[in-house]
């Protein structure tokens, strides 16, 4: 299984670079990560139509989580990075997930703006509320670890075949 997810994974992070386009954003994180499932649940059906899909496809949320890399004018090493990677996101995610290189641009809530090399970690899940947490518990310990005001996310529900 994680091989597949892992070719998947790999697969969809360079289609998701060459994309002139996008398909839009299913449903969101904006507040409690709990409160998506019905969301999810409808995005699910609007957006994953199974018989225009690739033959053997399912539903999945697509989740992007973008990590900057600069804290207040110290960079974040990739060491640093590693071991959180290797700490915090792949015991939650073991099947797999991709992490790309980024630049980012981000504004403070002071108003001060940021250009910072950034991570993209993209991870394929079922959008079940545990996923969800997960993702969150991610988000939260990354901003305390590094004293990051924000870690941005996305979901998307996408088609997945195998």
């Amino acid at each position: 299984m994680m091989n597949r997810l892992f070719a998947l994974t790999t697969a969809c992070s360079i289609a998701l670079l060459a994309a002139t386009g996008s398909t839009g954003c299913a449903a969101s994180t904006n507040g409690d990560p709990g409160s998506q499932d019905q969301a999810v649940d409808d995005a699910k059906k609007q957006r994953c139509d199974v018989r225009t899909a690739p033959q053997g496809s399912t539903p999945m949320v697509q989740t992007e989580l973008i990590f900057g890399l600069d804290r207040h004018g110290t960079p974040i090493t990739e060491e640093q990075w590693q071991g959180f990677v290797d700490t915090e996101v792949t015991p939650r995610f073991p099947d797999g997930f991709s992490v790309l290189d980024v630049k980012g641009q981000y504004q403070m809530s002071t108003g001060e703006i940021i250009k910072e090399p950034s991570k993209l970690l993209l991870v394929y899940q079922d959008g079940s509320k545990e996923s969800s947490q997960k993702l969150e518990d991610l988000r939260n310990k990354y901003k305390q670890q590094f004293e990051q005001e924000s870690v941005l996310r996305t979901d998307e529900t996408i088609c997945v075949a195998f």
